[in-house]
């Protein structure tokens, strides 16, 4: 195969610009960098484009895939959060200290931040070139994980107290991450969901009246998956009276409190409560995570605002 400056193949122009101007308004990021050889001028036409996304907020791994595919094939998006760098297109990582310890190994350079803006230096080549017949072979960075064996995997998580029979995640925040999909879907029910004639098209399971109906559904989605899933388990005295949280699992060290908000009053009574059980929680030191899910109707009018308080609440609980 000749080398890329013997072939006159059709070039193309990517403005890292754009990259910036487009993923600060797709996504909640503190920072972008670039690295890689594309940093360091040492590319060729065959160079894929190494970009770390400093999130705000989490990104699904899906979404960077998307957002590579809609605006340019040469990107290699790293999602560089906790010390750990990892590809969204191959799963490889870099894991060190923390961020600023893998951006001074890597020597990546500060493209955009939040509070900056685009970087002013005039060192980075905004202007990146590739060439139009290349599938880019994305960066596999140096301790990679593309690999690891169920078996190992599950000896990790045993030992963390996470389930393995399945395996649905590999922290609490994606174990949470995947509940609150499932409460999701088993809440959203419609008859065009239920073809025939079966006695669902008519039940509680499209038409929840009650947060008991969206419990029960709940449990009855998560109990034949998650075998450990405990409903109504863990008793705690909470403002005097006895409770015993909604659902449990790890041992009693994750908790699921599942609440439904029919109107204003109800969603001002939930806040009360969300409030004082994430402080209750918080004292306990075997309760490693508290999920709260809330389903709410329209009546209930919970905005933008109302929901950013609710995640306050959640994250100081948790």
């Amino acid at each position: 195969m000749p080398a890329d400056e013997y072939v006159q193949w059709q070039r193309i122009s990517y403005d890292l610009h754009d990259l910036t101007a487009q993923a600060a308004k797709q996504f909640q990021l503190k920072a972008i960098y670039l690295f890689g050889s594309r940093r360091f001028k040492t590319l060729s036409l065959r160079s894929d484009i190494d970009i770390f996304f400093v999130p705000a907020s989490y990104i699904k791994s899906s979404d960077l895939r998307q957002f590579r595919h809609e605006t340019c094939l040469a990107l290699d998006i790293f999602l560089l959060e906790n010390g750990r760098a990892t590809s969204a297109i191959n799963d490889s990582y870099i894991e060190l200290d923390d961020d600023e310890a893998v951006i001074e190994v890597t020597r990546a350079v500060k493209l955009w931040s939040d509070e900056d803006g685009d970087s002013t230096d005039p060192d980075i080549s905004w202007i990146q070139t590739y060439a139009d017949h290349l599938n880019f072979q994305e960066t596999v960075l140096p301790n990679v994980r593309l690999v690891r064996s169920l078996d190992s995997l599950k000896v990790r998580l045993d030992q963390q107290g996470l389930p393995t029979a399945p395996v649905i995640g590999e922290d609490e925040e994606e174990i949470a991450r995947r509940l609150i999909e499932t409460a999701r879907v088993t809440g959203g029910f419609r008859k065009a969901d239920f073809p025939g004639k079966g006695a669902a098209r008519d039940s509680f399971v499209i038409a929840p009246q009650s947060e008991y109906d969206f419990q029960d559904l709940f449990w009855i989605a998560t109990k034949p998956w998650i075998g450990q899933v405990a409903r109504e388990h863990v008793e705690i005295v909470f403002d005097g009276q006895k409770k015993k949280s909604d659902f449990s699992l790890m041992r009693s060290r994750f908790i699921i409190e599942m609440k439904l908000a029919k109107d204003k009053n109800d969603a001002r009574e939930i806040a009360k409560t969300l409030e004082g059980l994430a402080g209750f929680y918080r004292q306990h030191s075997n309760v490693r995570m508290v999920l709260f899910i809330i389903y709410a109707h329209k009546d209930a009018e919970i905005d933008s605002k109302r929901s950013a308080e609710a995640r306050r609440i959640v994250c100081a609980g948790s």
